[in-house]
């Protein structure tokens, strides 16, 4: 009679969950995607009372969405990746595990907001699925019961395949990204090639002919017209160092780690930028004696994602002033670096563009349209972040977050 009961039980659900999966709609995004997924495990598993999806982002371990918690909560549910519990157990794809909030310790606030979610309840028993990218381990599903001591094997089954469905979508995603990508990459190249490499070379060609044809210039006249060339040489040299440096960091996975003294080179990277600044432009660094000064960190990644970012500010900014501040989050481990400029800002429809492969805002001013492409692939490999705040006429506040140590992160990705 009982298993009748339970096969009664395991057919209904599996009819409820052929129904919500056909309310599923693969191009939604990431984050409604795997709520419904998360929705249908805890419905469908009848030891589930609570539930979580988490990702890794970069040397963040962060909660995407959970069922049955106070959702307020959940955005503050973010530990660094080297402080969670699942670091160690990285090579493993599933596990159970009982009263995994005691990993914690009391007085983080990871073990508080942890409390509260749980409403202070005790003897909870855990079920965690992984979820992957091909063979890479990109997150977890979690599935928490305060009223039994072991889920049954079926539901050990179903959570598997919850989160095989859940890595599918994943990968798929990555796969129409990293595809729209390259097909954006490409024909964005070959415009580049076609337009902004052929009119510093046109100007050159120009004026070689300009003095070829003329043998009657004075020698002043030549020198001002080699000296457009050069100008316009140079100019081209730079569009190619720039394409170099962007192929360079998409195959390259090596990282020099190496400890170094971050307001050191904040201070290196102003000095060589105020170079460039105009004379009405006033630029301020504020670093707290407070926080730390050591980062480990590639150096010269790191240097290149402050001098695109500081000196556009600095570029774009004619008048006013370009801030610098330096803070350390002693909850996630990062370094939040925030550069604020009183320049034309940023229209908001475009904001989402701007770290595009060649991308430009202004025909006026020189570059390649790849700084801030090198800064986005720069950040995801030194395992960091970049936002935007801007709107047009108001300035441009961009924030850059480090973590404080990769190099554990660093072994585990590329083991």
């Amino acid at each position: 009679m009982q298993k009748q009961i339970e096969k009664e039980y395991y057919i209904e659900s599996f009819q409820e969950m052929v129904e919500l999966l056909q309310e599923i709609n693969w191009d939604e995004s990431e984050k409604d995607f795997l709520s419904k997924i998360l929705k249908i495990a805890i419905k469908i598993i009848p030891e589930a009372e609570y539930g979580s999806i988490w990702l890794i982002e970069g040397a963040l371990y962060k909660a995407i969405v959970g069922m049955g918690y106070d959702q307020s909560l959940i955005k503050d549910m973010i530990v660094p990746l080297n402080e969670s519990y699942i670091n160690e157990h990285l090579d493993k794809e599933f596990m159970e595990v009982k009263d995994i909030l005691d990993y914690n310790s009391p007085e983080t606030d990871l073990y508080k907001i942890s409390k509260k979610i749980h409403h202070e309840n005790n003897n909870m028993v855990t079920l965690i699925s992984a979820l992957k990218n091909k063979e890479r381990i990109i997150g977890h599903i979690y599935i928490d019961s305060f009223n039994v001591n072991s889920f049954s094997d079926d539901s050990k089954k179903m959570i598997r395949m919850f989160s095989n469905l859940a890595s599918i979508f994943l990968t798929l995603k990555f796969l129409r990204d990293a595809e729209k990508e390259t097909l954006e990459l490409n024909s964005d190249y070959l415009s580049f090639i076609s337009h902004e490499l052929r009119t510093p070379l046109t100007a050159i060609i120009g004026f070689a002919e300009t003095i070829l044809n003329n043998t009657e210039l004075e020698t002043s006249e030549i020198k001002n017209i080699v000296k457009k060339m050069l100008f316009s040489a140079k100019h081209m040299n730079s569009l190619i160092d720039d394409i170099s440096t962007f192929n360079k960091l998409n195959r390259e996975t090596h990282l020099k780690l190496k400890k170094i003294d971050l307001k050191k080179v904040v201070y290196e990277v102003l000095s060589m930028l105020e170079l460039t600044a105009s004379p009405d432009l006033e630029i301020n660094l504020n670093y707290p004696t407070n926080i730390p000064k050591e980062i480990e960190t590639d150096e010269t990644k790191l240097k290149q994602v402050l001098v695109n970012v500081i000196g556009n500010a600095i570029k774009y900014t004619d008048q006013g002033s370009v801030s610098v501040n330096i803070e350390f989050d002693n909850y996630t481990k990062h370094f939040v670096i925030t550069v604020k400029d009183t320049g034309p800002g940023i229209p908001k429809e475009k904001i989402k563009d701007i770290f595009k492969p060649f991308f430009r805002l202004s025909k006026e001013k020189p570059g390649s349209g790849l700084g801030l492409a090198i800064v986005k692939r720069n950040l995801e490999n030194l395992k960091g972040s970049v936002s935007v705040e801007s709107s047009t006429g108001q300035g441009t506040t961009f924030v850059i977050k480090l973590p404080k140590s990769i190099r554990n992160i660093v072994k585990k990705d590329l083991s």
